[in-house]
């Protein structure tokens, strides 16, 4: 598989009209960007908790729908290795990037976002900032 895994911070940032972002995301092509389970939740979750709750809802429905989900089950067993390694190593990364991260990782995804910081110690993960 080739592509996209979208972190929150980028779909954060198309929410709020980057158009840097939207454009690279035109530019590879929608179908090829994906969205985890993950990242629909924290975006669900910032409408939720945003003070046009009805307006933020319709944009985060809609966009969740217009890309494909990217399904956590065959991630899981790269998250357990790359968290153990990781807490070894006395690195600790929040679970929801972790997972966010091995996902793209097991789908031979390109993990797309700004928190580059979050991802940088996930060993042989493919990240891209497209906010630069």
């Amino acid at each position: 598989m080739k592509g996209y895994l979208l972190d929150t911070s980028i779909c954060v940032a198309i929410f709020r009209g980057n158009r840097q972002v939207a454009a690279r995301m035109n530019e590879v092509g929608k179908e090829k960007c994906y969205i985890s389970p993950i990242v629909a939740a924290e975006l669900f979750f910032g409408a939720y908790k945003s003070k046009f709750v009805d307006e933020n809802l319709k944009q985060t429905r809609e966009f969740v729908n217009e890309l494909q989900m990217l399904p956590l089950e065959s991630s899981i067993e790269t998250f357990a290795k790359e968290r153990a390694r990781l807490w070894d190593a006395g690195q600790k990364i929040e679970d929801f990037d972790l997972l966010i991260g091995c996902a793209a990782k097991s789908a031979g995804l390109t993990v797309v976002t700004h928190n580059v910081k979050h991802f940088n110690h996930i060993e042989g993960l493919k990240i891209e900032d497209w906010i630069k």
